[in-house]
């Protein structure tokens, strides 16, 4: 990452012209223990869903053109996101999700109505609103490249515009985004103390494979989401908040957030884990997914 990028600006996928690679050791059971934290005084429930059992793989060891491979990122535990002071739902009556459309959006592209359903199901049970959708063409502090637009313009709109009661509003729109000069692109980008984020439709194949593209949105989403809980990328299992540098890579990466990383939503959300595994389980049912609904239905019987 360039050093002229603000150190408050968290990237999901991204590809930098010119990258070095850098070493990066896959975490023993013991690192991804501690990165969870003591589970000591936990109600049973709670200790199911967080334990680091055979339902949570390790990250698999980085290829040649991989996020860790050029990205030197050290993770984050459970204890060092509580020491990093993350925004608490709720407080200051900052309760809700918004989705913010930007731009238009065709027949064919994932329903504001759909990612809206995903959300209040992964992020259980904050309530997510949609906001009226916001014309690119009235936004003229957003600065543009061809077709693309930059991202740090319309997170910095995002921020001005945030409404009083929002928890976190995402951006969402059909155009590319890049965040500087030096970046050709990337999929999604937010704010970790901020409470904004966006992310971008443009590159996930919806006319190739509408499913697909469904499902990296949601993948999507709901990373860039998880950032601005305050969670950082993921080094520690194969997870949802794991940085990725290509589609690849998204595809590889799983719906699920780890136990260290669903602690730290579980810390602001206070869930119940076995009725927000039933919700995503019959969402994803509902379209479609088969595989991944098995996943969290599994999840849903063990943390009852």
């Amino acid at each position: 990452m360039k050093k002229s990028l603000p150190l408050f600006f968290s990237l999901f996928f991204a590809v930098l012209s010119g990258s070095l690679l850098f070493a990066f050791t896959v975490p023993g059971p013991a690192e991804r223990k501690k990165a969870v934290g003591s589970l000591l005084h936990l109600t049973p429930e709670l200790k199911a869903a967080f334990e680091a059992n055979d339902d949570f793989q390790p990250l698999p060891k980085p290829g040649s053109f991989d996020w860790l491979s050029s990205h030197p990122e050290t993770g984050q535990t459970y204890t060092q996101f509580l020491q990093s002071s993350p925004n608490r739902p709720g407080a200051g009556g900052r309760k809700f999700i918004y989705l913010q459309p930007i731009g238009e959006f065709p027949d064919d592209a994932p329903q504001m109505a759909t990612l809206q359903k995903y959300m209040e199901a992964y992020f259980h049970p904050m309530e997510v609103k949609v906001a009226p959708a916001w014309n690119v063409e009235d936004l003229a502090s957003v600065s543009s490249r061809g077709d693309q637009l930059n991202c740090t313009d319309l997170l910095d709109v995002l921020q001005a515009r945030l409404p009083r009661d929002a928890y976190v509003v995402m951006g969402v729109t059909m155009q590319d985004l890049y965040p500087g000069s030096e970046w050709n692109f990337v999929f999604g980008m937010a704010r970790i103390k901020k409470h904004c984020g966006v992310f971008s439709f443009a590159r996930y194949g919806i006319k190739e494979d509408k499913k697909r593209a469904l499902l990296r949105a949601l993948k999507v989403i709901s990373h860039e989401t998880g950032h601005a809980f305050g969670i950082r990328h993921c080094t520690h299992f194969h997870c949802l908040m794991n940085g990725s540098n290509s589609l690849g890579e998204t595809d590889r990466a799983p719906l699920h957030f780890c136990p260290a990383c669903l602690r730290k939503i579980h810390w602001g959300l206070r869930f119940a884990p076995a009725e927000r595994y039933q919700k995503l389980a019959g969402f994803l049912k509902a379209n479609d997914f088969e595989k991944e609904s098995e996943w969290f239905v599994k999840r849903a019987e063990k943390t009852k």
